[in-house]
């Protein structure tokens, strides 16, 4: 019993945490929405004030359709839980390999830079690993560079379009994640599962990133498939869910490093686990981890160990971290090239590039210290930009056009009916996904006992306060939505069985997996 209340108690502190969280992002979502405004190459994002009235509206009936469609498809989910699952699946991969086929969508800027780095790797030109180089200076790409040269080696030089038709035919595996993530978590809620599957195939970003030839979209694919063989793990345990779970978080942070705050969610609940609860599996499984994040990393730089300048050196963190408190142009924590003008200025000496971050770090405490004010409307303009922008750059991400694009993609591009509809869709789409889980997180605090339930939700925060020091785009918090759709679902699941069984009078009919 004091295992199961001290296990109890991080799970109440992370509770309120969240409570905390999404009551502050859902009062921003209500009141405000950011935007991409401005022409196709401007990635900043611009506020509009919204009504909460209207938004409040728009809940409403949002979630009166969605209990309309629940008990639609209720009813052929009595026959077989994994039709629907099946179907989504399919759709998902559709609208992914269309809207690659469709959107003729070249990479640009980083992700051009990688393409070359990686044909130029191939033909065996390791120039851009030296000292000064694109590669010494952002390493966190070597892993995708590295991906990119095993498809330009089977398809052709700079073939990034089979980079995007794997990304669409990957989307399906996101799907299939989630859904079983929300099985293990909500105790197979087939009315959940309902709405999960809904909002997976109606989460236009997830397509729209497709195209994108980075690693944002397939490490977020790879990262919730390793958290859906942890949680089955702990279920039921087996080696080679055990060996999938640690390959997997290793692919994911190596894809992309932001990743890392999934794996640091994880190694926080499997140590919690080992202080409380402690057997072997918890401790495989943390092994696994351990051994599939380091085993993968240093597989990928093996490759290149003969290649490799010895004297190049990574930017700091600590640059990005200063230019990320930047006000330039009253974009709050925006790229402003603080980090490459002054690496380069010092000729990559990491130590004087420290000490001037430091010093600039002090000048920006010394501006809050005198102007808290000033300090609080920074932060919330950052916030704001990143977790209050529901299309999540996805158009302005990606709006290098190479050829004429297919009708129904173009109108969209073009800024029409069509994108409003689309964007009004994303809209409540994140209302309702904030909304959801802060009404989950209060409803169920006494239910949520195990710290595993969370394990999503400690990675979203850890990326919410990672975004308040880095760089700000909101691109970068694109992993955490794909996290928190489960999540979302449970919640809206909740609150239309609270609205059916106590304001309609209806009796609850929401099946499980027993009664099927």
């Amino acid at each position: 019993m004091k295992k199961i209340l001290t296990e109890k108690t991080f799970c109440y502190i992370f509770n309120f945490i969240c409570i905390l969280l999404f009551f502050v992002l859902f009062q921003r979502c209500l009141s405000m929405t950011g935007e991409n405004i401005g022409p196709p190459w401007d990635e900043h994002i611009f506020f509009r004030s919204d009504s909460i009235l209207c938004n409040s509206v728009l809940i409403f009936l949002a979630l009166i359709s969605l209990s309309f469609v629940g008990k639609i498809l209720e009813k052929l989910m009595r026959k077989n839980r994994n039709i629907l699952l099946c179907a989504a699946c399919v759709v998902s991969a559709v609208l992914g390999v269309y809207w690659v086929w469709a959107g003729k969508i070249q990479p640009d800027w980083d992700q051009l830079a990688i393409c070359h780095y990686a044909d130029a790797f191939n033909r065996g030109d390791f120039e851009g690993l030296m000292k000064g180089n694109y590669l010494a200076r952002y390493p966190q790409q070597i892993g995708m560079v590295t991906l990119l040269r095993g498809i330009f080696k089977i398809f052709g030089e700079t073939e990034y379009q089979a980079f995007q038709y794997l990304s669409a035919l990957l989307v399906p595996l996101l799907v299939l994640s989630g859904c079983n993530i929300l099985r293990i978590l909500s105790d197979n809620n087939i009315k959940a599962e309902i709405y999960y599957l809904f909002f997976a195939v109606m989460c236009f970003p997830m397509y729209a990133y497709t195209t994108f030839v980075y690693g944002d979209l397939i490490s977020s694919i790879v990262g919730m498939f390793s958290v859906w063989m942890y949680l089955s793990s702990l279920k039921r345990f087996t080696w080679w869910k055990g060996v999938a779970f640690g390959l997997s978080i290793g692919v994911a942070v190596c894809l992309r490093k932001n990743l890392l705050i999934l794996a640091i969610a994880l190694i926080i609940v499997m140590v919690i686990k080992l202080i409380f609860q402690y057997n072997r599996k918890n401790l495989v499984l943390l092994a696994a981890l351990i051994l599939g994040w380091g085993g993968i990393q240093m597989a990928v730089w093996g490759i290149y160990a003969n290649v490799k300048d010895a004297d190049a050196r990574a930017i700091p963190g600590l640059l990005f971290i200063v230019m990320g408190l930047n006000d330039d142009y009253e974009f709050a924590g925006w790229n402003n090239d603080y980090e490459y003008a002054v690496f380069s200025e010092l000729n990559d000496d990491v130590e004087l590039a420290k000490e001037r971050a430091y010093e600039n770090l002090h000048m920006y405490l010394e501006i809050y210290k005198k102007a808290p004010g000033y300090m609080v409307d920074f932060f919330v303009r950052k916030m704001n930009a990143q977790w209050n922008a529901p299309m999540y750059q996805s158009l302005a991400m990606n709006g290098r056009v190479r050829d004429q694009q297919l009708p129904v993609v173009r109108e969209i591009f073009a800024g029409g009916r069509l994108t409003n509809c689309i964007e009004m869709g994303m809209k409540i789409f994140q209302l309702l996904m904030y909304g959801g889980i802060l009404y989950l997180v209060v409803c169920q605090r006494k239910r949520f006992v195990h710290i595993e339930t969370y394990v999503l939700l400690i990675a979203v925060f850890g990326g919410f306060l990672f975004s308040l020091m880095w760089e700000a785009k909101t691109r970068y918090v694109l992993p955490y939505l794909f996290m928190q759709i489960p999540y979302m679902a449970m919640g809206v699941g909740e609150i239309i069985g609270f609205v059916e069984k106590r304001i309609w009078k209806t009796k609850d009919k929401t099946l499980n997996c027993a009664e099927l």
